[in-house]
């Protein structure tokens, strides 16, 4: 399960602001929660013997499970990249952004800038992510403690005790916080995705390529074991969509990165890796509700735009066709 996390999540996410001690927040007053909360407290307070403090505080705002676990155990370390295989890529990638967009005329508009190093950029530049580690030298990248993952599985056991009553949620937001660092990391999970991960139908590693993941730094988390700075709102599934989406064709593009060098030299332009994300993530939640797709090239200024239909048509694969048998000669038959 380590490896599949540690998989989600190899580029650096930097806190920003200098964090400082701040006083202990005060409590506020124990909500009465509805009767899946007092369910998911009671069976989280039955596993959770971790050995270290945890503070729980559950929000359903909406169809949304929202989840905030505090805790003093660093949730993120950095870790050498030899830990996926020894793998160490060649730089190509100088500049990745990808935006996504749901307009309201029923198009997902996808906006992205791709430039890769030049033979002189390679040699001039110093990539501040590439850093030489132990003896033979590898890339740094953000990892999860063994603490963060100890408390993920216990907050999984602890859904699947509900997940029977929560038919009406949507979505899991599990938000643990380091309330002495002031660091947390969410994490948002689809029901669906969870209820098919717990009965064994859905791999870890896809289970955890479909969470939006997410860290930030706050000095209000800062002392928060109550989850007091947070904004909880209702998801909606065309804002998980379009992250998931972005999330998806980053991946691939960084899977290229790591493993398929040469593959990644020749690719000049992401449109099909996007259209086909945004095919593969509606087609996984059976989202109809667009009508086209639109992908622009911010640098060239060209745009490319394809109706359902035409995507559909170009990324689904034809049914099998079902092998006639064998007509068995006239002799042979009874």
């Amino acid at each position: 399960m380590k490896k599949f996390l540690k998989n989600s999540l190899f580029l650096f996410f930097a806190l920003g602001a200098l964090l400082v001690p701040a006083c202990d927040k005060k409590a506020p007053p124990a909500p009465a929660g509805t009767g899946i909360e007092k369910q998911f407290k009671t069976s989280f307070s039955k596993a959770a013997n971790v050995g270290y403090p945890l503070n729980l505080t559950t929000t359903i705002t909406g169809k949304t499970f929202w989840i905030y676990i505090a805790t003093e155990k660093d949730l993120l370390t950095l870790s050498p990249a030899s830990s996926t295989g020894g793998v160490t890529p060649e730089k190509i990638i100088k500049f990745l952004e990808i935006k996504c967009n749901y307009l309201s005329d029923s198009v997902f508009a996808l906006d992205y800038i791709f430039l890769k190093y030049s033979d002189k950029e390679k040699i001039e530049e110093k990539d501040l992510f590439d850093q030489p580690v132990g003896d033979g030298g590898t890339q740094l990248y953000q990892d999860f403690t063994d603490a963060a993952i100890e408390i993920l599985q216990l907050t999984y056991s602890s859904i699947g005790d509900i997940i029977d009553k929560a038919q009406d949620m949507n979505f899991f937001a599990i938000v643990l916080a380091n309330t002495k660092s002031g660091s947390k990391v969410t994490f948002v999970i689809h029901r669906l995705d969870v209820e098919q991960f717990l009965l064994g139908m859905l791999p870890s590693d896809e289970f955890y390529n479909r969470m939006i993941i997410k860290t930030e730094g706050s000095k209000e988390i800062i002392n928060d074991k109550y989850g007091l700075h947070m904004r909880y709102n209702d998801i909606s599934l065309v804002n998980f969509l379009r992250e998931q989406i972005v999330s998806n064709a980053r991946s691939v593009v960084s899977e290229m990165e790591r493993y398929e060098t040469e593959k990644l030299k020749s690719l000049e332009k992401l449109e099909d890796i996007l259209l086909e994300s945004v095919y593969e993530v509606t087609t996984k939640y059976e989202f109809g509700g667009y009508l086209a797709v639109e992908v622009k090239n911010i640098v060239e200024a060209a745009t490319i735009s394809l109706s359902k239909s035409q995507l559909i048509s170009q990324f689904s694969k034809p049914p099998a066709r079902d092998v006639e048998p064998e007509a068995v000669p006239a002799e042979h038959q009874p």
